[in-house]
């Protein structure tokens, strides 16, 4: 049995974090712990090695305790607690470089499922790997690929193909539920998806098929318990992989049509300015800070959403944070800083238009709709430093907002006795701006293109929304 620690700089990032992999766990067969930031109210980020001993001995009930950390202070912060420890817990502990958040994810569903503390580690070592095939990005040349060695024995392998159903396919928890229930019996198993197989134990070498909703996939079983393993496939694709079906119900329910007065809102990016008269460290903490501002914004939001709409919406914003706090973004931009001695405004856009540039550039539709969530990021950012209020259309009687796309935020602080109805020239179905939309009875157009261009603010206009198209 192996169990985790989390170690990170920051205690809402660790949390988070932690939050995440346990809804990885199904069953009791990994514990997880979190030791994040330091007791200052004034300086909450750090890390703090009696926090490290403290998490480490109490999961201390397992053959191996695997330390997963950010940047930094947190790998000297965990050797220093092996020094702290009792020799019995230290010979236990493995520390693991992987990336924190993927890292975890990988390793809390392949601890979960009995691995040892050796494919535990090389788990999370390979996470990154289907982000990279994603983007187009060569391999470092880690473990993980796409056809395994592995074949059934004696070509007596028996089969059964199922079609995904999930809306967002065998994303990372019904991709987590599989490993899970696969890992209890005893055959040799092969995940199959157009030619191209993986062996079903590991989240990443799941995520490598990149399964997507409608998508055929075939699980190959030979062995003591390959009918069992079958069976159990075929069940759990029937349930969903344990993913309720009630939001996809519900999106593809036709909204009636619904009238009102046409808004244009088209809010502008703040000016940015490129050279700066402060030192690189001074932009850094200027952009910390703004950083900062950002995250304490989306708590505000995630509890606004929780109250107001719902815990799905809410599970938005808490994502958004741990996309803000990954050390890679701040780093990147650090590295511009000191390179082309710039604002911090400049290199921060620089840094997040190259990830929405490859987010749009891939050839998935539902991650292409994940571009505009680092457009609001972004932007939210950009406009902590430049001190610059986000405007918000001003309406006193039910309204159609028009716009060439919105961020999710923007659609959460609407007022949905206000606005009826949102039309795009742009935007996509699939985006969390969407999904937040058709949660609070806001009927949503998008894709419009220039269709949309002859229409005018109070121009009263209605939405079809089951032919998608404009009534004039």
């Amino acid at each position: 049995m192996v169990n985790l620690v989390i170690v990170s700089h920051s205690a809402r990032l660790g949390e988070g974090v932690g939050e995440l992999a346990r809804q990885m766990l199904y069953g009791d067969g990994c514990k997880i712990a979190v030791a994040a930031g330091i007791d200052d109210p004034q300086s909450p980020i750090g890390t703090d090695p009696i926090k490290v001993m403290e998490a480490i001995e109490s999961v201390a009930d397992a053959d191996h305790i695997l330390v997963m950390m950010d940047m930094g202070s947190a790998l000297l912060s965990a050797e220093t607690a092996l020094d702290l420890l009792d020799p019995s817990i230290a010979a236990k502990v493995r520390l693991c470089a992987a990336p924190l958040v993927e890292g975890t994810l990988a390793a809390t569903v392949s601890a979960a499922a009995g691995a040892d503390i050796e494919k535990v580690i090389a788990d999370a070592m390979n996470a990154l790997e289907a982000k990279r095939e994603q983007l187009g990005l060569p391999s470092p040349g880690t473990e993980a690929q796409v056809t395994p060695a592995l074949t059934p024995k004696d070509g007596a392998a028996k089969s059964v193909s199922v079609v995904i159903h999930n809306p967002n396919g065998l994303h990372v928890r019904p991709a987590s539920r599989l490993v899970a229930t696969l890992s209890a019996f005893n055959a040799e198993l092969l995940l199959e998806k157009d030619g191209k197989c993986v062996t079903p134990n590991s989240l990443n070498q799941i995520a490598l098929l990149q399964v997507r909703c409608h998508d055929t996939v075939r699980l190959l079983a030979s062995g003591e318990q390959a009918d069992e393993a079958l069976a159990a496939f075929k069940q759990l694709a029937v349930d969903n992989f344990g993913e309720s079906a009630h939001s996809a119900e519900r999106s593809s329910a036709a909204p009636p049509s619904i009238s009102g007065r046409a808004f244009w809102y088209r809010p502008a990016l703040p000016p940015i300015s490129r050279a700066s008269s402060q030192t690189p460290e001074s932009e850094q903490t200027r952009l910390r800070a703004a950083i900062d501002c950002s995250l304490r914004d989306l708590q505000a939001l995630a509890t606004r959403a929780e109250e107001s709409v719902s815990g799905e919406v809410a599970a938005i914003f808490a994502g958004h944070a741990m996309l803000l706090e990954d050390p890679e973004l701040f780093e990147s931009a650090s590295e511009v800083l000191h390179r082309e001695r710039c604002t911090a405004e400049y290199a921060w856009q620089q840094v997040l238009s190259d990830v929405i540039t490859q987010y749009q550039q891939l050839d998935d539709v539902y991650l292409q709709a994940r571009a505009v969530d680092i457009d609001d990021l972004m932007q939210r950012t950009l406009r902590h430093l430049t001190q610059t209020l986000q405007p918000l259309p001003d309406m006193t009687t039910p309204a159609i907002v028009f716009a060439d796309d919105l961020f999710p935020s923007t659609v959460l602080a609407f007022d949905p006795t206000l606005v009826k109805g949102i039309c795009l020239r742009a935007g996509s179905p699939l985006s969390h701006s969407a999904l937040i939309a058709r949660e609070r009875g806001i009927v949503w157009l998008c894709q419009l293109g220039e269709s949309i261009d002859n229409v005018n603010t109070n121009d009263v206009v209605t939405l079809d929304a089951a032919q998608q198209r404009i009534v004039r």
